[in-house]
């Protein structure tokens, strides 16, 4: 018998979704879900301008669950933007568009209104007592998608097979959807919560998970023993590769957090020098101290080299010559490389006079 992914539409007013959201019947962080806040407030406010238009939007997939009480949640699988967006229109926290009267296909009348209400709170809105937009924001119907499968992986393909036909994520945010139930990306998120590294990857984009995708560029190098490529396509690769090896992932972990307490060793000034913790440097940092983990090399005879290497590299009146300036050349381009990593690591190392 062939077997079909077993789904259902239907219906919901934002009136009955808002309902069921203040009785909490929502999961918006489902394992294989995005970070919140992705959207932009500019996003959020043209969801809006399009609901009060009555145009369509795209379909959300929710998955039923049922606890042993008979009481159904929802897993939110696609469309977690969107219903923020509107949960945020009606608490306050973002305004309808300032441009919501500029559309051709408002006649002079109806212009008018829209005019009387762009820019305005949901709030503000209700106290003009327009009562036609009232009406179409609340009655609004959005279209459900329940999937119906107690298999999160299954579930955790379906994201994303939506979101690589659909609005494009990152390839991070579509690999924590295809991998979110694996031992690899438990690490990888364990990993990034390191407090010596959690407040140096700040300037990443944190809720596109970059932070994540870069922790996993240095996992990668522990567990092959070499620099690699972080191209998408290699990063895929890898994560295919150890996704439950977890013997392995173990053993990473320890040599990981070894390599970590190394880095801590070396004392360098974060602080002072802000662009120590782009990532070009913090990966060549982290190579350098591998290399020394592995040599059995002590971080006493490194030390002192790496804080005047990166003192002087930092300067704004530094020449760059010799090992400077090889170090200089590949960070300039290809940064994420494997040729251009390790052609870094290695001005570093001659430098400390010990490759």
């Amino acid at each position: 018998m062939v077997k079909f992914f077993e789904r259902n539409s239907t219906k919901l007013t934002i009136s009955e979704f808002y309902d069921n959201y203040t009785q909490k019947k929502y999961n918006f962080d489902a394992s294989y879900q995005r970070k919140s806040d992705v959207w932009s407030e500019d996003k959020k406010s043209f969801l809006i301008d399009s609901i009060l238009k009555n145009y369509p939007v795209p379909a959300i997939f929710m998955r039923p669950v049922v606890d042993e009480n008979g009481k159904t949640r929802y897993d939110i699988v696609d469309g977690k933007q969107r219903l923020q967006a509107i949960i945020s229109f009606i608490e306050g926290d973002i305004p309808l568009t300032t441009y919501f009267a500029e559309d051709k296909f408002l006649d002079d009348e109806s212009r008018v209104l829209a005019e009387n209400i762009a820019g305005k709170s949901f709030e503000a809105i209700k106290e003009m007592k327009i009562g036609e937009y009232l009406k179409q924001f609340w009655t609004y119907t959005l279209q459900i998608e329940y999937l119906y499968e107690d298999d999160l992986d299954l579930i955790s393909s379906v994201f994303d097979r939506l979101n690589r036909n659909g609005m494009p994520l990152k390839p991070q945010e579509l690999r924590k959807a295809k991998y979110s139930t694996t031992f690899l990306l438990n690490l990888v998120q364990k990993l990034s919560q390191t407090p010596f590294l959690k407040d140096k990857l700040e300037r990443l984009k944190i809720e596109r998970m970059e932070d994540e995708e870069f922790v996993s560029e240095l996992l990668f190098l522990v567990l092959n023993d070499r620099i690699l490529d972080s191209t998408p396509a290699i990063l895929d690769e890898q994560y295919e590769k150890y996704k439950d090896k977890s013997t392995l992932l173990n053993e990473g972990e320890k040599k990981f957090n070894e390599i970590i307490m190394f880095m801590e060793s070396l004392q360098l000034d974060y602080e002072s020098n802000k662009r120590l913790c782009w990532t070009t440097h913090l990966y060549t940092v982290f190579s350098l101290c591998w290399y020394c983990v592995n040599k059995d090399i002590g971080v006493e005879v490194v030390r002192d080299f790496v804080n005047s290497f990166y003192k002087e590299y930092l300067s704004k009146n530094t020449v760059y010559l010799g090992y400077l300036k090889d170090y200089k050349d590949a960070a300039s381009s290809r940064t994420r490389s494997a040729s251009q990593r390790n052609k870094r690591m290695q001005a570093l190392l001659k430098y400390c006079n010990v490759f």
